[in-house]
């Protein structure tokens, strides 16, 4: 093993250590003390200088039956680390992989809206001609199991877009879907998140022929606020990069903050039919299976996937958890973990790829995570 992996090694055995003591401490002794959610914010000061991360903004949310939502927030280092500027609740970022959890809402809008004409069932190559892999639903292009058996990937799942386009669906360029059914109509507003940094390149004219003068100014204007990107070394130290792609598609491409995130996550958790009924949200967050052929006699075996329609649904300690990820190599990263049963979400962006590299967690292993260790030892 050489130099640069022995430390590594050694800060990733660091962090196992510091995971430890709040797993040891945190539920049977500070937290007769300290609300968890203190304790959980302690931890993040803690944790993301050791992984050498410059910032991170998070927030765990608590949405009632009935009242105000109780939201926590953390802000942990630096948008802008040169520059000292602090990393926000209204901190924008690219979002990644999260931009797959926006997809299967619109696929649920689709769902309730044209029920007669548009069925998730139906082949994708009825609507995507092109798709590389015969015989295969829509349901499983959105839960990554092309074959009936989990596989991530996101070059196939990026055919959805034109899914979304199409006439039995919303018959709109994707990211004016974005903005009219999830930016645009969630209450509380998501007035700083932009559906693509392309918006403010040269080659994003297209883009911005579909917005109104004043949308585009407002877009233009919260992505000069973008968080710088950092690449973190093997010694932990941070270095800036930059971004590497600029367009939005179904898979990735989203720019969006906490703030914008959690009233996202909180009018899904009201279930009040806005953006759709709480029955598709129920099959969105359910895990999907699938009948597959085992032997020669014909026989079948039902297969479960570790994903719902856009999301992961895996199940913790008798919980079901749904989540989704971001990671963008060298310059961001993106994590949301939701306890439906107890209507708690955590939400954690940052600029660097610190919330997912190493952790696996396109294998649907999201308890690799130790933010995501800890939260579950605290709220479960």
């Amino acid at each position: 093993m050489g130099a640069p992996h022995k430390i590594m090694a050694f800060r990733l055995f660091v962090v196992v250590l510091a995971v430890a003591a709040v797993l040891v401490t945190g539920r049977r002794g500070a937290a007769q003390e300290e609300f968890p959610f203190e304790i959980f914010g302690r931890y993040l000061e803690s944790l993301v200088p050791q992984i050498g991360m410059p910032g991170v903004s998070a927030a765990i949310i608590q949405t009632p039956l009935t009242g105000r939502p109780v939201i926590r927030k953390y802000n942990v280092g630096y948008a802008d680390l040169e520059r000292k500027i602090p990393a926000r609740f209204d901190t924008p970022y690219p979002i990644g992989g999260v931009t797959q959890a926006v997809t299967g809402v619109l696929h649920g809008v689709c769902i309730d809206r044209f029920t007669s004409v548009f069925n998730i069932d139906n082949d994708i190559r009825s609507i995507v001609p092109a798709f590389p892999v015969a015989a295969t639903s829509i349901r499983q292009v959105l839960s990554h199991s092309t074959d009936g058996r989990f596989r991530y990937d996101t070059a196939l799942f990026s055919h959805l877009t034109q899914v979304v386009e199409s006439p039995p669906c919303l018959d709109q360029p994707f990211r004016k879907a974005i903005a009219s059914e999830v930016l645009d109509r969630i209450p509380g507003g998501m007035r700083r998140s932009v559906p693509g940094m392309d918006i403010n390149r040269p080659e994003g004219a297209a883009a911005r022929a579909l917005f109104d003068d004043a949308t585009v100014r407002r877009y233009q204007g919260v992505l000069t606020e973008l968080a710088v990107p950092y690449r973190i070394d093997d010694r932990g130290r941070a270095s800036r990069s930059d971004y590497t792609s600029f367009g939005l598609d179904a898979t990735t491409g989203m720019v969006s903050t906490v703030e914008d995130l959690a009233n996202f996550e909180i009018q899904l958790d009201r279930r009040d039919g806005v953006p759709f009924s709480s029955s598709t949200i129920d099959k969105m967050w359910s895990n999907q299976s699938f009948d597959l052929p085992i032997g020669a006699g014909g026989s079948m075996v039902k297969v479960v996937m570790p994903t719902g329609l856009g999301w992961f649904v895996t199940v913790e300690s008798n919980q079901t958890l749904v989540w989704t990820f971001g990671h963008i190599r060298d310059a961001a990263s993106a994590l949301i973990v939701k306890m439906p049963r107890k209507r708690l979400t955590l939400i954690m962006l940052a600029n660097s790829g610190g919330l997912a590299n190493g952790y696996n967690l396109e294998n649907a292993t999201v308890t690799s995570s130790p933010f995501v260790k800890v939260f579950l030892r605290l709220f479960i």
